[in-house]
């Protein structure tokens, strides 16, 4: 017999879904209109930077509600991963302009090879395992925050002022959102949680167009 399984429910689960659909949207409709805005009116040189950027939001939001919202296990296993995995994408798609358009040089390409050379590791462990190498994954992930503050100088230094504010309160939003994604007593958890990635999403997706402006 197929299983399913619905781990809230059913009204927790609905309000998740409409989270997570209206973070699909804007992932797609932020892309678009992006590309457009770079192609007419950025300066030379922005354009592909942005496409790992595209491609990870796209893929960071797609997955992540194809998994949230299947009901049935083993295909549920299987997008785990791909959720999992399109993190990495995510957080190295966000740093390569940031990086290559916002700090620029030496540092800016030390930066951008570095936080893809873990992205490629851990996307490899969690398309292999989920479970087998979790500590190494969580290392990675805490690896590539670090990276951000090994650079922070750069950061400070080669970043509009606005642009940094909004970076940071996208860290900000998605650190606070932690708290409701390790819960399972307050209501409605999983929604709350996604709110605030959609929120550090756009937070962060602003503080992109005004470092290529």
């Amino acid at each position: 017999m197929t299983r399913h399984i619905l781990p809230h429910s059913p009204a927790e689960h609905m309000a998740d879904g409409v989270v997570l659909i209206l973070g699909l949207c804007f992932a797609v409709g932020a892309v678009s209109a992006l590309f457009v805005w770079a192609v007419l009116a950025a300066p030379a040189g922005a354009l592909w930077p942005l496409v790992p950027y595209a491609v990870g939001l796209i893929a960071s939001f797609s997955f992540s509600a194809a998994y949230n919202l299947t009901l049935h296990a083993p295909t549920r296993a299987v997008l785990r991963r791909f959720d999992h995995a399109a993190i990495y994408l995510l957080i190295s798609g966000t740093y390569t302009p940031m990086a290559l358009l916002g700090i620029g040089g030496s540092a800016g390409l030390a930066l951008t090879a570095a936080s893809w050379t873990i992205s490629l590791i851990g996307i490899s462990l969690k398309l292999r395992s989920i479970h087998r190498w979790a500590r190494l994954g969580f290392a990675l992930y805490l690896a590539q925050g670090w990276l951000g503050g090994l650079a922070a100088w750069p950061f400070l230094t080669g970043l509009p002022a606005d642009s940094l504010v909004l970076l940071v309160a996208g860290g900000i939003a998605y650190t606070v959102g932690t708290i409701f994604h390790h819960s399972n007593r307050i209501p409605y958890a999983r929604a709350i949680w996604h709110t605030h990635v959609l929120a550090a999403a756009a937070s962060h997706y602003a503080a992109i167009i005004l470092v290529i402006r």
